[in-house]
């Protein structure tokens, strides 16, 4: 008789077993990742108004979701667990705040995840526009969108006018025949159903004319003319038109290619067109140049010595430079071509299109750049801002297509779907719509920004500081009310006349009446490590070049080279002896500082580049240490420059020159860490 190996059975057996389980915990995790959950809106983009009901409707084939909300500063300030009925859950949820929200939502069946979603929202106060009558605000929609969306959510954003282009093309399909269909028609009603404006582009081509390109012919001028005028005629209650749109690029000057050829055309456009609309109808605003951040002083002058100020009542611009605070120099390239035309004097100036897109930015530095942008420009002379876009123009991971303050239809997040600086814009329209700017205040400058408007009889400062500090407010009044970058408001009590709060890059608006001096730094110990990052993109950089030698100007670098974040960065190709780039920092903490610089790389192929970059280091304004970096061989990585004391104040900055005596190989910049350690 054969023995029977019981051990080897009992073996065999458990080894099937543990096949068998594995199979069960495999089908069980195969079936958490094939499960989907959807988070459907109860209101359009999940955008609420104060006293709205938060509520969102959960579809998943579970037993209960797990949900939190979190905050615009990564707080979780809600949680919960529900039971699915009927693989439905009604979600109601009240974050007691305002501003922009996460909510992320778990499915869970058996005790195991069986799927996951994000969307966003946002909670913005009430706000009634039919008793704004005076507004610097805009929002931006384009025709092919949906409208019966957008407008409801323009008027919950706060902003007052919307620009948008009823197309020539549009109206005159046949030569002298114009016809506003239904949809221009509802358009405008359903502006003025919402308390909106339209602020009107003027465009664009029209194929019965021209070959469908630039209309340069006498015909064409005149029939472009004729829309115009017929725009204003079918809809009398328009107040603002822009005519054309950025006619110093390519894309608005088709079949032109010359300067000249183009400054003639706009200023032979803009003339038929005041000439023609303006007698009739001289209460509309209507704005000249209208030209992109491209727009060169040649391009501007060629068009102004012509007489094109007497053309128009408003002068638009466009400007895209990353940094917020940076637009001032833009707007006083505008002032100064304005001036020198018009015997020193100035006429309103609309900043028709600006923004930020999260192809560039995060979601989060847009949302902290928009009211930086907005305030600067109010408080350099800009009457009117039109922020670009209120929506993405696609779901592609692209430049062009991320402008926007709420998301495309078919975004994985939710249709119309809020980004943080949706909730910033909201903030900043409630408290500055109707305000007058009166100054920039010198409380701590380069380390303090503020500035003063008025609102009747109250006054409202806009304040923040990009690397940190405290101020003292003073006041005869029992409080102040300071409310943050998202619209909440929190009322501090006066304490011997004097209310002190802590500043931060995200803008607060502080309202009621202060008394002299007002404000006041008050320096606040470091009380834990901090950096503070400087660039291209987020300020404190600066550049010297020979702009008379292209192989020496700063360019963007091929979207192959890349800094610390992701970003393109700035490269002279074959640097000049004077070319160099400064990063200047704004210390409000004085201490030992560890200064560290990103060299740029490409992740596939070595970025050629200088063997000989030289960083020197400035205290105070004296050159205090050097360090010669090999920008080829460390590419790609952050290089220790070595640890110095800075004191407070702006006087403090690392400066880049090429040290290679041949100068042949490109100089690369992106970013500057100053990281303090108490």
């Amino acid at each position: 008789m054969k023995k029977i190996n019981y051990t080897g059975l009992r073996k065999m057996v458990l080894s099937i077993a543990l096949l068998l389980m594995g199979c069960l915990l495999n089908s069980e995790l195969l079936f958490a990742q094939q499960s989907t959950i959807t988070i459907n809106q109860k209101v359009a983009g999940n955008i609420f108004y104060q006293t709205d009901q938060k509520g969102f409707i959960i579809h998943v084939a579970a037993d209960s979701i797990d949900w939190a909300c979190y905050d615009f500063w990564d707080q979780k300030i809600l949680s919960g667990k529900k039971a699915v009925i009927g693989d439905t859950v009604q979600l109601n949820i009240a974050p007691n705040k305002l501003g922009w929200f996460k909510l992320s939502a778990q499915a869970r069946q058996n005790g195991l995840n069986t799927g996951s979603k994000e969307t966003s929202f946002a909670i913005v106060s009430n706000f009634d526009l039919s008793t704004v009558s005076q507004s610097a605000f805009i929002g931006q929609t384009h025709a092919w969108q949906s409208t019966d969306t957008l407008i409801p959510i323009a008027k919950k954003m706060g902003v007052k006018y919307v620009r948008d282009a009823i197309r020539w093309d549009a109206v005159e399909k046949q030569k002298g025949i114009y016809t506003f269909g239904t949809r221009e028609n509802n358009f405008i009603a359903q502006l003025a159903a919402n308390n909106l404006k339209p602020y009107l582009v003027c465009a664009l081509y029209n194929p019965l004319y021209d070959n469908g390109k630039s209309p340069v012919s006498a015909e064409g001028k005149l029939a472009f003319a004729n829309y115009v005028k017929q725009l204003l005629t079918q809809y009398p209650g328009i107040e603002n038109v822009e005519i054309w749109n950025e006619p110093d690029i390519a894309t608005f000057s088709q079949g032109l290619t010359t300067e000249d050829q183009k400054t003639n055309f706009y200023y032979n456009l803009l003339k038929a067109s005041y000439d023609q609309a303006h007698p009739s109808f001289p209460n509309v605003k209507i704005a000249g140049m209208v030209v992109s951040d491209l727009a060169t002083d040649s391009f501007l002058s060629k068009i102004l010595q012509k007489g094109a100020l007497s053309s128009m009542n408003e002068y638009a611009f466009h400007s895209y430079t990353p940094v917020p605070e940076a637009i001032v120099t833009d707007i006083n390239k505008h002032k100064n071509q304005i001036k020198t035309h018009n015997n020193n004097n100035l006429i309103p100036m609309n900043l028709s299109e600006t923004g930020f897109t999260t192809f560039t930015f995060t979601e989060k530095e847009q949302a902290n750049n928009l009211p930086r942008r907005i305030v600067a420009a109010l408080a350099n002379g800009v009457q009117k801002i039109g922020i670009y876009n209120l929506q993405n123009k696609s779901t592609l991971n692209d430049s062009e297509g991320a402008f926007g303050l709420i998301r495309h239809p078919d975004d994985t997040l939710g249709a119309y779907t809020p980004k943080p600086a949706f909730a910033t814009y909201a903030a900043l329209t409630r408290q500055l719509s109707g305000a007058t700017f009166v100054a920039e205040e010198q409380v701590s400058p380069g380390l303090i920004n503020s500035y003063k408007f008025t609102k009747g009889s109250d006054e409202i400062r806009v304040m923040y500081s990009l690397s940190g500090t405290g101020v003292r407010l003073f006041t005869d009044a029992a409080s102040l009310e300071v409310i943050d970058i998202m619209g909440n408001s929190t009322v501090y009590n006066a304490v011997n006349d004097t209310v002190s709060i802590s500043l931060d890059a995200n803008p607060v608006y502080i309202r009621r009446v202060l008394k002299a001096p007002f404000a006041q730094e008050k320096i606040l110990p470091a009380t834990a490590p901090f950096s503070l990052k400087y660039g291209f993109y987020f300020g404190g950089y600066s550049e010297v070049t020979q702009d008379s030698i292209a192989a020496a100007k700063w360019i963007s670098a091929i979207a192959e080279i890349v800094g610390h974040d992701g970003k393109r960065t700035r490269v002279v190709a074959k640097p000049a002896q004077q070319t160099k780039a400064t990063w200047k920092a704004a210390i409000t903490k004085a201490g030992l500082y560890n200064i560290s610089v990103y060299i740029p790389s490409n992740a596939a192929l070595n970025a050629y580049a200088t063997t000989k970059a030289k960083y020197s280091i400035f205290a105070a304004g004296t050159e205090v240490g050097a360090v010669v970096v090999d920008q080829f061989k460390d590419q790609g990585k952050w290089i220790d420059l070595g640890s110095y004391t800075l004191p407070r104040g702006t006087n403090n900055y690392v400066e880049l020159t090429d040290t290679l005596p041949t100068h042949d190989r490109p100089l690369r910049a992106d970013a500057l860490k100053f990281t303090l350690t108490p």
